[in-house]
Protein backbone atom coordinates (compact mmCIF):
# COMPACT_ATOMS: atom_id res chain seq x y z
CA UNK A 1 0.00 0.00 0.00
CA UNK A 2 1.30 3.73 -0.82
CA UNK A 3 1.98 6.46 1.61
CA UNK A 4 -0.16 9.49 0.36
CA UNK A 5 0.89 12.82 1.49
CA UNK A 6 -1.41 15.54 2.81
CA UNK A 7 -1.23 19.26 3.81
CA UNK A 8 -3.48 21.28 5.85
CA UNK A 9 -5.57 23.07 3.25
CA UNK A 10 -5.97 26.81 5.55
CA UNK A 11 -4.59 26.65 9.31
CA UNK A 12 -1.46 25.59 10.98
CA UNK A 13 -1.90 23.09 13.51
CA UNK A 14 0.96 23.04 16.39
CA UNK A 15 0.12 19.77 17.09
CA UNK A 16 0.06 18.39 13.74
CA UNK A 17 2.96 17.89 11.43
CA UNK A 18 2.07 18.96 8.09
CA UNK A 19 2.63 17.79 5.20
CA UNK A 20 1.87 14.09 7.15
CA UNK A 21 2.05 10.82 5.74
CA UNK A 22 -1.07 8.41 5.72
CA UNK A 23 -1.16 4.49 4.53
CA UNK A 24 -3.79 4.19 2.32
CA UNK A 25 -5.08 1.88 -0.30
CA UNK A 26 -5.05 2.91 -4.06
CA UNK A 27 -8.48 2.52 -4.05
CA UNK A 28 -9.43 4.31 -0.81
CA UNK A 29 -10.63 8.14 -1.15
CA UNK A 30 -8.63 11.31 -0.59
CA UNK A 31 -9.01 12.26 2.98
CA UNK A 32 -10.67 15.88 3.44
CA UNK A 33 -9.63 16.01 7.01
CA UNK A 34 -6.75 15.14 9.69
CA UNK A 35 -7.07 12.64 11.04
CA UNK A 36 -5.25 14.42 13.96
CA UNK A 37 -6.89 17.84 14.29
CA UNK A 38 -10.02 17.32 12.12
CA UNK A 39 -9.29 20.58 10.29
CA UNK A 40 -9.75 20.83 6.39
CA UNK A 41 -6.59 18.99 4.16
CA UNK A 42 -5.50 18.08 0.72
CA UNK A 43 -3.31 15.31 -0.67
CA UNK A 44 -0.70 16.83 -2.61
CA UNK A 45 1.80 15.62 -5.04
CA UNK A 46 4.96 14.36 -3.47
CA UNK A 47 8.14 12.22 -4.88
CA UNK A 48 8.39 9.11 -5.86
CA UNK A 49 10.25 6.49 -4.70
CA UNK A 50 10.89 3.02 -6.24
CA UNK A 51 13.49 0.71 -5.77
CA UNK A 52 14.76 -1.63 -8.13
CA UNK A 53 15.18 -5.21 -6.65
CA UNK A 54 17.68 -6.74 -9.82
CA UNK A 55 21.13 -5.64 -9.87
CA UNK A 56 21.85 -3.00 -12.84
CA UNK A 57 25.22 -3.08 -12.53
CA UNK A 58 28.08 -3.27 -15.19
CA UNK A 59 29.42 -6.34 -14.77
CA UNK A 60 25.91 -7.99 -14.59
CA UNK A 61 25.33 -6.24 -18.29
CA UNK A 62 28.25 -7.84 -19.67
CA UNK A 63 27.01 -11.41 -18.20
CA UNK A 64 23.93 -11.00 -21.01
CA UNK A 65 26.89 -9.72 -23.52
CA UNK A 66 26.48 -5.84 -22.91
CA UNK A 67 29.44 -3.53 -22.72
CA UNK A 68 29.24 -0.86 -20.69
CA UNK A 69 31.59 2.54 -21.02
CA UNK A 70 32.25 5.58 -18.91
CA UNK A 71 33.37 8.95 -20.93
CA UNK A 72 37.18 9.25 -19.84
CA UNK A 73 37.83 12.61 -21.49
CA UNK A 74 36.00 14.62 -24.57
CA UNK A 75 36.08 11.84 -27.66
CA UNK A 76 37.16 9.27 -25.26
CA UNK A 77 35.27 6.41 -23.73
CA UNK A 78 36.72 3.07 -21.66
CA UNK A 79 34.90 0.37 -21.33
CA UNK A 80 34.02 -0.89 -17.98
CA UNK A 81 32.76 -4.24 -18.58
CA UNK A 82 31.49 -6.54 -21.07
CA UNK A 83 32.67 -7.81 -24.85
CA UNK A 84 34.54 -5.63 -27.53
CA UNK A 85 36.63 -2.75 -27.79
CA UNK A 86 38.08 -1.56 -24.69
CA UNK A 87 38.51 2.48 -25.83
CA UNK A 88 36.44 4.24 -28.52
CA UNK A 89 38.26 7.11 -29.43
CA UNK A 90 36.68 9.82 -31.70
CA UNK A 91 38.57 11.93 -34.21
CA UNK A 92 39.66 15.27 -33.96
CA UNK A 93 36.87 16.32 -35.96
CA UNK A 94 34.22 15.11 -34.34
CA UNK A 95 35.77 16.00 -30.75
CA UNK A 96 35.82 19.71 -32.18
CA UNK A 97 32.26 19.54 -33.92
CA UNK A 98 31.04 18.37 -30.23
CA UNK A 99 32.66 21.83 -28.17
CA UNK A 100 31.03 23.66 -31.37
CA UNK A 101 27.32 21.97 -31.04
CA UNK A 102 27.81 22.95 -26.84
CA UNK A 103 29.03 26.42 -27.24
CA UNK A 104 26.42 27.03 -29.82
CA UNK A 105 23.43 25.33 -27.41
CA UNK A 106 24.96 27.95 -24.68
CA UNK A 107 24.41 30.88 -26.56
CA UNK A 108 20.65 29.83 -27.32
CA UNK A 109 21.31 29.09 -31.33
CA UNK A 110 20.34 25.42 -33.01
Amino acid sequence: MPIYEYELIDDECPMCPSPFGVLQSVNEEALTECPFCHKPCKRVVSQVQIKMAKDASADKAAKHGLSTFRRAQSGTWEKVAGPGVDVIQGNPDDVKDEKKKVVDLDKGSS
